[in-house]
């Protein structure tokens, strides 16, 4: 079995585990999507409300718990027998002290988002920032080996789990605790899991000099994950002060509805993007190869976004009932923002295969300190609709071109050479959504509505870039062929091996939404 793996080309691996990390997020957010359905006609807004807070903290704490030390082991160019006991360490020890400190400061920081409610759900979903520091090295050594045929089971018992455990304790009048408690059953399950599919089992261990070396790594990203996280969850902060917690739960869902493309995208990339991204750097092939990727990105996430944007009204009636109406106009403006972020999360990736996570640190502290006036106002002008236009805004005017930048310098491509493959499948999805729209503003019945558009919008969308489509099946098919045969055309003399293309990035959600 090992000779096999290491006889197979990076690209044919990564495309593999691509598709089957496509399978995965399909399988796991098709379930997750159908228990919010079933939860959101059992719980009233404001129990998701105190969800959200509890959410912000663990994510936060979760993505700080390891210091960024997986990174260092997922590149994939390092010896993992040597760097393996370290990480280990270092994920146990700062994971359990994030989840003793969150349990403690519960009520502070419950009463920090004016939400005491919220106290002990913190509390119970804190305890999930131990068991991911237990299952660190595990997860990262699936993921930094391409394994995710075997992840689909491990990724779908948890959010089953999920589900068997949040319907009768929703029904037995749990409320938001409903939510911590299956959850927290999910990641017991999803570690037991890791631990019987890794590659390799290794015992903490410590080691100065590798310990030197990945925290040189690993802390400016950590410091850029708080980063992040800070910034993608201080709406909730500001809403929750701002509004009351049923604008806060109704913001949840019209969020998490919006960033359901770019959540499944960027999950589906990230199962094989870091250490294909670093390995590629390594070779000196990233820059050549990047643009394919933001092509092949933006031609499955676009129209996706466009659907959303164009079909929110009846989208949110459909999916969550009358109940969470009022969310519609958040979900359009979030829309925007969701295909944006897709773009966002590439790039950061790619900042991250290229080893250039300092820059990614200023990045996000850029973000954070535009986007936080930017939502104060919009919420201020115009509600829960206001944070979308402020994250969008933002993405799109500041976030996005300082990626560009940096990319184009470490890279060695200019502006135009990375994006210019977007374009058509961003003019193209805008005029599919616009259609979609236009098609069913008069259709009362929210079903039939988003049927209708999402059908006439998919149509229009294909038709516009067929030729695209076409190039993109063309190379993912390449990628997955038997090496032997990519290296002997039908005449027998040896072909090029394709390069990773549109199609190869095919897995913190908006990172740190639920």
């Amino acid at each position: 079995m090992t000779t096999r793996r290491e006889n197979r080309t990076l690209g044919n691996r990564a495309a593999s585990a691509t598709l089957w990390g496509g399978l995965n997020m399909a399988l796991g957010r098709t379930v997750q999507f159908a228990t919010t359905i079933i939860v959101a006609r059992m719980i009233a807004p404001e129990h998701f409300g105190a969800l959200a807070v509890a959410i912000v903290i663990q994510t936060i704490a979760t993505n700080m718990a390891e210091l960024g030390a997986t990174a260092a082991l997922a590149r994939g160019n390092g010896d993992p027998d040597k760097i393996a006991p370290t990480v280990f360490s270092i994920a146990l020890v700062t994971s359990t002290a994030m989840t003793a400190g969150a349990i403690a400061l519960a009520p502070a920081i419950a009463a920090l988002f004016d939400d005491p409610a919220a106290t002990p759900v913190i509390q119970v979903l804190s305890t999930t920032i131990l068991l991911q520091g237990i299952a660190a090295v595990p997860s990262t050594m699936v993921w930094r080996e391409y394994l995710q045929k075997p992840r689909v089971v491990v990724d779908l018992a948890s959010v089953v789990t999920i589900l068997v455990l949040v319907v009768p304790m929703a029904l037995g009048g749990w409320g938001a605790m409903a939510l911590a408690w299956s959850r927290v059953g999910g990641q017991v399950v999803a570690l037991i899991g890791y631990w019987i599919i890794t590659p390799k089992r290794y015992a903490p261990g410590f080691n100065r000099s590798v310990a030197s070396d990945i925290l040189k790594l690993g802390m400016p990203l950590a410091m850029a994950n708080l980063v992040v996280f800070v910034t993608l969850n201080i709406d909730y902060l500001l809403i929750g002060r701002m509004l009351d917690p049923v604008a806060l739960g109704l913001y949840l869902l019209a969020f998490n509805l919006a960033g359901l493309p770019s959540q499944v995208i960027t999950a589906v990339i990230r199962s094989a993007a870091v250490p294909t991204f670093g390995r590629l750097h390594a070779e000196g092939t990233l820059g050549a190869l990047a643009a394919r990727f933001v092509a092949g990105v933006s031609y499955c996430a676009f129209p996706v976004s466009a659907m959303v944007i164009a079909l929110a009204h009846p989208l949110i009636v459909t999916a969550y009932g009358q109940t969470w109406a009022p969310a519609g106009m958040a979900l359009a403006t979030l829309g925007v923002f969701g295909a944006a972020r897709i773009l966002v999360e590439l790039f950061a990736d790619l900042s991250v295969g290229a080893g250039r996570t300092v820059w990614l640190f200023w990045v996000q502290v850029a973000w954070l300190a535009t986007l936080t006036p930017a939502l104060y106002f919009g919420i201020l002008w115009w509600g829960i609709a206001g944070a979308g236009v402020a994250h969008a805004t933002v993405a799109i005017l500041i976030v996005i071109p300082l990626y560009v930048k940096a990319l184009t310098s470490v890279l060695q491509v200019t502006a135009w050479q990375l994006l210019r493959g977007s374009a058509s499948s961003l003019l193209a999805s805008g005029v599919a959504g616009t259609a979609a729209w236009a098609a069913t503003t008069t259709i009362t019945h929210p079903v039939v509505a988003v049927a209708a558009g999402t059908l006439l919008g998919a149509a229009i969308y294909l038709l516009l870039t067929l030729k695209q489509g076409r190039r993109l099946f063309r190379e993912i098919s390449s990628l997955l062929r038997p090496e032997q045969t990519r290296q002997q055309g039908p005449t027998g003399v040896a072909e090029p091996e394709p390069a990773l293309a549109e199609a190869s990035p095919a897995e913190s959600g908006r990172v740190g939404k639920p």
